[in-house]
């Protein structure tokens, strides 16, 4: 049964009833020890929750060439589950089942490996701790995905960015201005996404020659050492006919655009937003206008409109816990489980809860 570490004298293994929670909820699931052996030094059984991020990018090429390293153990809970009455852990079937009950304000899942290596995970794990050099604890661990709840009204979400063109590094070309505005501030992954901008070109003497539209994903990466590695990702996109010198697109004209929130590329559905502190992935709605002339020094009205991208509940969500074959366990009573932490990040609690729960001999 499960990851048998020391398993010449038995198993155990933790199952959680569902593969995905939100911040927030409280996780369900039971814990099965089985000792076929008798000897194992070690009477206490233990279950913890540890959620970690991982970062790693190169910089650089040949001498000057740098790997940046990041990881970061934010969340960690441990707690004893029970303590047995005997030292040497009896031959037997038990199944110890808990309710753990998640901080509200933590962040969520994240996996992105591609030259880049940025995760944000969680694992519940349990053990038996064993007492002898000789004997290693027995052991097991699930993963579990968290996703973050809501934590914004719904509402129509709008920016506007004016900037002053110059040509050539010096040449005055006047002003340029866009707004744009989104539907809704709140998405699922494969929803399309309404968009709205106007254009005033009016003060200014350059045509605006096309418009790009586009969602676009930010990965924030941070290491241990501080630095810091800024991804954008193009997902979907399209591009307008620009607009004249001297011109603008009055609100009345206002262009309207559908996009899909896909990765258009491979057609895949995106990860939801997640606001670790070595990980973070967020969503905006991107429009660039692309001037002719050489404006490469000159700041261009960029805007950018932020999106939320939410979780999809999977088909197994709430799939029942399956416990081992031939299983006639001695059962305890539930152990609620609730979190020391207030800030995820900022919990290094090594310390057991004991509980006063032995099992009899």
């Amino acid at each position: 049964m499960g990851n048998k570490s020391g398993s010449e004298f038995g198993g155990i293994m933790i199952r959680t009833e569902k593969s995905l929670y939100f911040a927030g909820d409280i996780v369900k699931g039971n814990i099965y020890l089985h000792i076929i052996k008798p000897g194992y030094h070690g009477n206490i059984v233990q279950f913890s929750i540890v959620g970690k991020e991982k970062t790693q990018w190169t910089t650089g090429s040949g001498k000057h060439r740098t790997t940046h390293y990041g990881k970061n153990v934010f969340h960690r809970d441990a707690v004893v589950i029970n303590t047995f009455l005997d030292e040497n852990l009896m031959v037997g079937q038990f199944v110890f089942p808990f309710e753990l009950h998640l901080p509200p304000n933590l962040p969520g899942s994240f996996t992105y490996h591609h030259a880049t290596l940025a995760s944000l995970n969680y694992k519940v794990k349990a053990r038996v701790i064993s007492t002898s050099k000789s004997i290693n604890d027995i052991k097991n661990k699930q993963e579990i995905i968290i996703r973050e709840p809501i934590k914004e009204i719904l509402q129509v979400s709008s920016k506007q960015e004016t900037a002053n063109l110059t040509t050539w590094c010096c040449k005055q070309q006047g002003v340029s201005s866009i707004s744009a505005t989104v539907q809704k501030n709140l998405y699922f992954p494969g929803e399309f996404v309404q968009i709205t901008y106007e254009v005033d070109n009016s003060n200014c003497k350059l045509n605006i020659e096309n418009v790009d539209i586009m969602i676009v994903n930010k990965l924030n990466l941070r290491s241990n050492s501080g630095s810091q590695c800024h991804l954008e990702f193009n997902l979907n996109a399209l591009s307008h006919n620009g607009v004249q010198q001297g011109q603008k697109i009055q609100p009345s004209q206002s262009k309207g655009i559908s996009l899909q929130l896909i990765n258009s590329q491979y057609l895949l559905a995106l990860t939801p937003s997640t606001t670790g502190n070595f990980v973070n992935s967020s969503y905006y709605v991107k429009i660039i206008p692309n001037f002719e002339g050489c404006t490469c020094c000159s700041s261009k009205p960029i805007v950018l409109v932020p999106i939320t991208v939410l979780a999809v509940l999977p088909q197994d969500y709430a799939q029942p816990i399956v416990q081992p074959e031939n299983w006639q366990p001695q059962a305890f009573q539930p152990l609620i489980i609730k979190s020391n932490s207030v800030d995820p990040f900022n919990n290094n609690n090594n310390n057991f809860k004991q509980m006063a729960n032995p099992m009899n001999s």
